[in-house]
């Protein structure tokens, strides 16, 4: 059976009308903006109370835990010369390390001085990564 063209003309406007609608709609849910931590400290009130990714290296001896709390860790991220202070409030994972990279989830606090995350992913240290041999080809690390 075939669809007369008003059908398919009626077919078509509500695809489009769909579309359009998921293009230009912001529902504000379901995407983070992934930033720098230079990014975060320049708009800190932009920022404020908002979850966000932020992309930084762990400073080194600034990594404090609570002794009374398994997952309570606070330290201080940096990128492009600018800090960013962090309480992360789970347990981090095994690849975390002082000077390491990290990408945390997270609301900036009403403050802005301050990320407060339970999600974290750290950057694997550099000698799990490949090298490289003189042909260009991968090799194992070596220990």
């Amino acid at each position: 059976m075939a669809l007369s063209t008003t059908v398919r003309v009626a077919l078509v406007s509500a695809a489009v009308a769909a579309g359009a609608y998921l293009v230009f709609s912001d529902s504000g849910e379901g995407v983070l903006e992934y930033l720098y931590v230079e990014q975060v400290t320049a708009q800190p009130d932009h920022f404020a109370g908002r979850e966000i990714k932020v992309h930084g290296v762990v400073v080194p001896g600034t990594v404090k835990q609570r002794k009374d709390a398994a997952g309570d860790y606070r330290f201080v991220i940096e990128h492009a010369g600018q800090t960013l202070n962090v309480h992360f409030a789970n347990m981090v994972p095994d690849t975390f390390a002082e000077g390491g990279e990290v990408v945390l989830t997270g609301k900036l606090n009403a403050a802005g001085d301050t990320l407060e995350s339970d999600e974290m992913t750290a950057k694997c240290p550099s000698k799990y990564e490949e090298k490289q041999d003189a042909l260009g080809g991968a090799k194992p690390a070596q220990s």
